[in-house]
């Protein structure tokens, strides 16, 4: 760190302490200040609000907590509100658009041995199918609804989601075992009558598979298996899979196709086949820790 910022780190802690912040908040917004200045290499005056997104998309592909990155982003902010008292800068480059705002909760995801009792319960083809999709390729139990036999792209191993959550398309990888699944579910396919649709209504099958229809399946099967788990924490956990395997966060994104990402979240844009790659390369791990 050059002299100058130095000089004004130092004269920001004991600006802190004289508005008495707690030891343990100074000592903190010091260690942000300098994880900041670790990675931003232009002067003091000329830091704008292209570093502060840097830094901030950095945290989130270190897989940074909300908690921990709006605290590292408040720091920043009292530091160039301080700056700019001082008239050593111009502005404050710190925005609102960088504050993460705090989502909600998602579901635990199953471990392992979890997986395996719950598919250790589904027995028919269609069901097993349905829930090893939603496992492996990560979608929503909408998406898995509306899936029709168009969508599938047998040479390619992949599935087109047709306007997913906030109408935004996306391609998926399907997985071997995903693959085979969905082959020995399509020999009991009742045809013409399943209106082109994937999965299919057993009892009526003119009608497609509801969404809640799907939620009590799962309802069922967990039960049986003595777990508590939904379609959506199946979701989750193929994520949670592709993370500790190694995946980048900014693919997993893509699997995962959000729509909505504010410019505290934005991330760098990579290749659809850099993407299947990321695909194909951890779920060789995840599927030889063993097989549902």
């Amino acid at each position: 760190m050059d002299d100058i910022r130095q000089t004004a780190l130092d004269r920001f802690r004991a600006y802190l302490e004289r508005r008495q912040f707690s030891a343990h908040t100074i000592a903190s917004y010091t260690l942000d200040l300098r994880l900041f200045f670790t990675e931003v290499a232009v002067p003091l005056a000329q830091v704008s609000f292209r570093e502060v997104d840097q830094f901030v998309e950095h945290q989130h592909q270190h897989g940074r907590a909300w908690a921990t990155i709006n605290r590292r982003r408040n720091a920043l902010k009292h530091f160039f509100d301080f700056c700019l008292d001082q008239q050593w800068v111009a502005g404050n480059p710190v925005k609102p658009s960088h504050f993460v705002r705090r989502g909600r909760p998602l579901p635990k995801a199953l471990s392992r041995e979890q997986v395996q009792r719950l598919f250790a319960q589904i027995a028919h083809p269609m069901d097993r199918a349905l829930f090893l999709v939603i496992l492996r390729c990560g979608l929503r139990v909408s998406e898995i609804a509306h899936l029709k036999l168009e969508h599938i792209d047998w040479e390619q191993q992949a599935l087109s989601v047709i306007q997913g959550k906030g109408r935004k398309d996306r391609r998926v990888s399907r997985s071997p075992d995903a693959v085979a699944s969905v082959q020995q579910c399509l020999e009991h396919h009742p045809g013409a009558r399943a209106q082109g649709y994937v999965f299919w209504n057993r009892k009526r099958a003119q009608q497609p598979l509801s969404v809640k229809a799907i939620q009590k399946k799962m309802e069922r099967y967990a039960k049986a298996a003595g777990i508590t788990a939904s379609c959506h924490s199946l979701r989750h956990t193929f994520a949670s899979n592709l993370l500790e395997h190694g995946a980048e966060v900014v693919a997993i994104r893509d699997f995962l196709g959000h729509s909505q990402i504010s410019s505290s979240e934005r991330y760098a844009k990579i290749s659809s086949q850099k993407i299947k790659q990321e695909y194909m390369r951890t779920m060789q791990k995840i599927l030889k820790q063993g097989q549902v």
